[in-house]
């Protein structure tokens, strides 16, 4: 399993950082989690190609996670230079179809590719998984909008999990435990906590009561990277430690 990081970033513009993305090569698939602004030429910086990747997950419906999905499909209709048969297949938590159903409506025929687009809504509860190809997919409530999940992917004999935005949640421990890289949001300084957003200290927590080898911290706002996020992290989780570029690859 390979994990690119797309988009390191948040709402808060930077030029080294785009908004969230992480693309993941496993059993056979191209999975995408989240596609914020500037995940397309991203991915395609990173030497993969957006418009083949077999499957989108999103964590939630904020925009720094998904404003990038009408340029997706709509570089699917008009973009490509070679047809797709298979299917595209967009997963979300409930309420996904409603909130996909939304670009058909602003953008009418233009959205739509002519190849399938199977999307699937996902119960908003800890305790689900599906099977996919090449591995399982699990998910859990995460503590940042109603509609909040995390995503776990095990895969090719390793376990990846994302927890796209959240603050400190028993049901991410659980999402977690044992997983071989947590890509983690590590958003401000512990003295800059807000509700729904992890720091190093509750990132360091939620790494260490799950077990797991190794954290990569994302979801980066430009206060929390003055610090030193290794060692502030590492004072409470004894793993191996990773702050996220956008372009970093990492083989789970």
């Amino acid at each position: 399993m390979r994990a690119t990081i797309i988009g390191s970033g948040t709402v808060f513009p930077t030029p080294e950082r785009r908004q969230s993305c992480v693309a993941v090569e496993a059993g056979g698939e191209t999975i995408v989690f989240d596609l914020g602004n500037g995940a397309l030429r991203g991915m395609l910086l990173a030497g993969l190609d957006p418009l083949v990747i077999d499957r989108l997950l999103i964590t939630h419906f904020h925009p720094d996670h998904t404003s990038d999905i009408p340029s997706l499909l709509f570089s699917m209709k008009y973009g490509m230079t070679e047809e797709r048969t298979k299917p595209l297949h967009a997963i979300g938590p409930r309420p996904f179809e409603e909130f996909w159903r939304s670009f058909e409506t602003v953008w009418k025929g233009w959205m739509i590719p002519a190849f399938p687009i199977e999307t699937t809504e996902l119960p908003v509860e800890p305790g689900h998984k599906t099977e996919l190809p090449g591995g399982t997919l699990s998910w859990t409530p995460a503590e940042h909008r109603p509609e909040s999940i995390a995503y776990r992917l095990d895969a090719d004999g390793a376990s990846f999990v994302y927890t796209g935005d959240t603050e400190y949640a028993e049901s991410v421990v659980e999402l977690a435990r044992g997983a071989d890289t947590l890509l983690i949001e590590c958003s401000l300084p512990d003295e800059a906590e807000i509700p729904g957003h992890l720091t190093p200290a509750s990132a360091a927590r939620i790494a260490a009561e799950a077990g797991v080898g190794r954290v990569v911290l994302t979801h980066l706002f430009p206060p929390v990277l003055e610090l030193d996020l290794v060692a502030e992290v590492g004072e409470n989780f004894d793993g191996e430690i990773l702050v996220a570029e956008d372009g970093m690859k990492l083989e789970i």
